[in-house]
Order: structure tokens, then sequence, then C-alpha cells
């Protein structure tokens, strides 16, 4: 069996025992070199369609990803091709890095994020885990989510009424068309009401806030205060918008080192399942180092999800990466040559810890 891989998968040893593997550019991968292979992995730079795998051997298709707006699913059904992606995979890291973002914006505001209220646009597995943890951080939370609602779920918002919140973050699939399409969700209108003392965080992807809208109302000093992980156009990252957000980042809030390999691990398994071969044991895990807390006030709490990844690294490196002889190429390469980045998971803790922040420091520990 032959499987090909995005250059981006670590963990890819369990599939040395299924075939033979090798590792391509996910964003330059062509059609000819998928010819003989029977499986093709991926993430989330590479459109898998029927100009990719028609006429090839490819049996089954996986994304290491949550979001999958870059699969033709319809097309790889009526070919019989399987396909599986890793929904979840790295909401953990997401997480931390939209709180560490509240905190950041919250620090430029000159206020605390105690008591304000968090809006959350979409409540899957990402979304879901951000409500819960900014509710310990002690904000109060609306969310919308259209597809929650019509299965009954009691106390949610329309998105009108989530944007009033003081933080706006967005956890939503990329979808074009139907009455829940995501494309441009936040277009002209909706962040032209939008307030100067609000914020935005956009984590889910680049298109379903409006970039030339949103360009243009920061650049009159109007709008909330942003940050973009993701933008419209990516590869290409506009400098103008880049310099009027607070920070920007290129597209990898999720990008742990434990998400990555969660990624890889649920594509092995659901390959295992569709071969209907048993997985190989999984390593025994090692000690975790330890990180020394203490936390006792915002500050603390911000230093202790910077130690572990400071946002403001990511900002200044895309900054960098803007000034290259070709932008788009560089955006890439920051994502190739992603430092490790471990979820706060990684260490245990140690230190006084002000009961104050006892919620919010339960979660970030633990595994699960």
């Amino acid at each position: 069996m032959k499987i090909i891989a995005d250059a981006n998968m670590p963990g890819l040893e369990p599939f040395e025992a299924l075939g033979r593997v090798e590792q391509h550019e996910g964003r330059r991968l062509r059609r000819e070199q998928l010819v003989d292979a029977d499986v093709l992995l991926v993430r989330s730079v590479t459109r898998v369609d029927q100009a990719l795998l028609s006429d090839t051997r490819v049996r089954f298709v996986g994304s290491a990803t949550i979001g999958t707006d870059h699969i033709d699913q319809a097309w790889l059904a009526s070919q019989g091709i399987m396909f599986a992606h890793a929904p979840g995979c790295n909401a953990r890291a997401v997480a931390e890095y939209v709180l560490q973002s509240v905190l950041l914006l919250c620090k430029k505001r000159q206020c605390s994020p105690v008591g304000l209220s968090a809006g959350i646009v979409g409540m899957g597995n990402v979304g879901g885990r951000v409500v819960d943890w900014l509710r310990a951080l002690g904000m109060t939370i609306r969310v919308c989510d259209p597809l929650l609602a019509r299965k009954g779920v009691a106390g949610l918002g329309t998105i009108d009424e989530v944007l009033e919140c003081d933080v706006v973050t967005l956890h939503v699939p990329l979808t074009e068309a139907g009455e829940d399409a995501t494309v441009h969700l936040l277009d002209s209108k909706r962040l032209r009401a939008m307030r100067n003392n609000q914020m935005l965080i956009n984590t889910c992807r680049g298109a379903v806030v409006d970039n030339q809208a949103l360009l243009a109302l920061l650049e009159q000093g109007k709008g909330p205060m942003t940050i973009l992980d993701v933008w419209e156009s990516e590869p290409v990252v506009p400098e103008a918008l880049y310099r009027q957000v607070q920070y920007g980042s290129p597209h990898i809030a999720g990008y742990s080192v434990e998400g990555k390999l969660k990624g890889t691990e649920m594509l092995h398994g659901a390959l295992c399942d569709w071969l209907q071969v048993a997985p190989a044991a999984r390593a025994n895990v090692l000690s975790k180092p330890f990180m020394d807390l203490p936390v006792s006030s915002e500050d603390d709490l911000l230093s202790l999800l910077q130690a572990a990844y400071d946002l403001r690294e990511d900002h200044r490196r895309l900054g960098d990466s803007l000034e290259q002889a070709d932008p788009a190429a560089a955006f890439d390469r920051l994502r190739k040559d992603y430092p490790l980045r471990h979820e706060l998971h990684h260490w245990q803790p140690r230190g006084a810890v002000d009961p104050q922040w006892q919620p919010i420091l339960s979660r970030l520990f633990v595994t699960a």
C-alpha cells in the first residue's frame, strides 16, 4: 500500500506498518503524484476533489483537521472513496489561543474579563470548550448555533444578539450555501454595528469575516479590537489588514504538538477500521515536567499561558514574513517550520493558586 501524506503531519510512524509512506508539500500536491497511491492524508491546505484524484488509485482520504471545506465529500462518496477527518483534535490548542487572546485584548483595554460578556458563534468541539473555559474565567456567556437551536437546545441566541457581547469569538465551519452559510457571516453591515470597545477573535476560517469590510472599518478607526489567526486570502495576508489588527498569526491557533499528533492518531484509527486491522499499541506516556505557577491575578494567568505559547511571537513572525520577496511562500514556511508548542496539560502544575483562578486552571491542566 502506498500512502501519500502532507509534509506537515507528524507522528506518521504507525502508518509505516500499513504501507510505504511518502510526504509531500500539501499546497503543491498534484494528481501525478497520486496516480499509484492508495491512501491520501492531508491537512487544511490541500483541495481534495475530482481534479486531484481522478484516474488515481486512491480509495481512502483522511484530513487531520477539524474543518472539511477543502474536501469535496460529495465527489468522494460518488466514487466510493472513504473519507475521515479529526473533529476536536486541536480543540484544546485553539481554546488556549482564544483564552490568551481575551487576556491580551483586555490588558490593552485596561479592563478585567471577569464580568464581561463573551459571544461564541458555533458550539462544536472548539466552541464548546471555549464556552466552558470563558465561563470558568468569570465571563457571562451567550452562544449562537443554529444547528443546535433546531435540535431544541435551549438558551441560545441569534447571531446579532451574540454580536452585541463584549468579546466575540468565531468557531464555525466555512459553508457557502444553505440557511446556515457562513461565508461573510460577519459582513459589512454586521461589522459596522460592532462598537469600538468590543473585541473580535477569528480562529476558524478567514472568509467567515469579510476582510475587505473589516479593513475599511479599522482604517477609519472604527470597529472592534481584532485578532485574526485566519485570513480570507490565505496564503496571502493583506499587509494593510495585518497592520490594523491587534495581533495576527498564520493559521496556527491549533498547531500544538498534542493537537497535530491527535489528528494523525485519529486518521490512523480510521484507516485501521477501514482496513479491518488492529492498530498498534500506543507507547507509554512519559512523566510530565513541572511548571511553576503561582497564579493570583489575570497577569499571572496570562504569563502562565505565554510560558507555553506566546501569541505575540507569532504576530512578530507573521509581520517579518510580509517583508519577504514572496510573502505567500513565507506564510507556508511559517506553518511548515512552526516551533514546537505544547498544550498546558503537557506539564504538571505546582505552586500556590488563588481560589478565584482554580476553576480555569483545573481545566487547563486536565488532559481530557
